[in-house]
């Protein structure tokens, strides 16, 4: 009898872990299963993972990765391909570029500011706010301008360190889109001797404004344009055609394009905006995730 319950109280345990683990999925695109040569397909460091270094080169057969550097994480020092080396400077392995790991500060989409490849979509689910991460694969990059992956890794977003924080409350504007600016705040990180660290929080003007002298200003932005009136009839430059929209914007956030399953629409909670929006390359948006994920619809 005693160990029917012990099996019992298992099971049970299984179940709930199954369904938290289900949960927590729906809140995030799937990453890359490996960071490849042959799937970035240009030459330079690579970060195979946060503890191996890596070079890409072209072979007469393809693409391969050569192994570089194994990188001392038990003493803080993680991959970073930007700068070529195993470092213990802030990146997308330490400590704060971790996939999920995002803070939304309000609506809307956010460079990541360690890895160039990667955007954040901040969307409320209820009354809470999420992230849902977005990985623009192969060699594609964020353009923080348009909100697309039209950048490439040899552009200077992936070259250069796009925030500056010389110590805590320095507060600037995002160098590609003065929409969005950055505070810098600092933590210890427990895990490496309560060493100080400093990092970017980023945050959004509402729309229209542009971030100037420590004051979200109004005037030209930008972002591209975007009506006023969520029930009129949206054009986009980029198709023959054009999307109708629903007659009200019913769910703040963001809106399945039913024409077109790699788009969707952001709709602003500051003054009912809509922007038509692409999904990366290889991916597709699901309504039911409220995010773009691998694959193809």
């Amino acid at each position: 009898m005693f160990l029917e319950r012990i099996l019992v109280s298992m099971l049970l345990l299984n179940l709930v872990a199954l369904f938290m683990g289900a949960t927590v999925t729906t809140r995030r695109i799937q990453p890359r299963e490996t960071n490849s040569c042959e799937g970035r397909q240009s030459p330079g460091p690579i970060c195979e993972s946060c503890e191996l270094l890596a070079t890409c080169v072209r072979h007469s057969n393809g693409w391969v990765n050569i192994p570089v550097e194994s990188c001392d994480v038990a003493n803080g020092y993680y991959c970073n391909a930007r700068l070529g080396s195993c470092t213990n400077e802030t990146g997308p392995c330490h400590p704060f570029g971790i996939e999920g790991n995002f803070q939304c500060t309000s609506q809307g989409i956010f460079p990541d500011p360690y890895d160039c490849q990667k955007y954040h979509m901040c969307y409320f689910v209820g009354a809470t706010l999420v992230a849902a991460a977005v990985d623009c694969g192969n060699d594609k990059a964020f353009d923080a301008t348009t909100g697309q992956c039209t950048l490439t890794l040899t552009d200077s977003v992936c070259l250069q360190r796009q925030y500056y924080c010389p110590n805590a409350g320095h507060v600037a504007a995002w160098p590609t889109n003065p929409n969005i600016f950055y505070v810098c705040k600092s933590t210890v990180n427990q895990n490496l001797n309560d060493t100080i660290v400093i990092y970017p929080s980023l945050h959004r003007c509402n729309d229209g404004e542009t971030f100037v002298d420590y004051v979200c200003r109004s005037g030209s932005n930008v972002l591209p344009p975007s009506t006023d009136d969520p029930s009129v009839i949206i054009e986009d430059p980029n198709d023959d055609d054009f999307s109708v929209l629903p007659n009200t914007c019913q769910h703040v956030g963001l809106i399945a394009d039913g024409n077109d399953c790699r788009k969707y629409y952001y709709c602003s909670a500051l003054n009912g905006t809509l922007r038509h929006m692409d999904c990366p390359n290889g991916t597709y948006y699901r309504p039911e995730l409220s995010s773009c994920v691998l694959g193809s619809c």
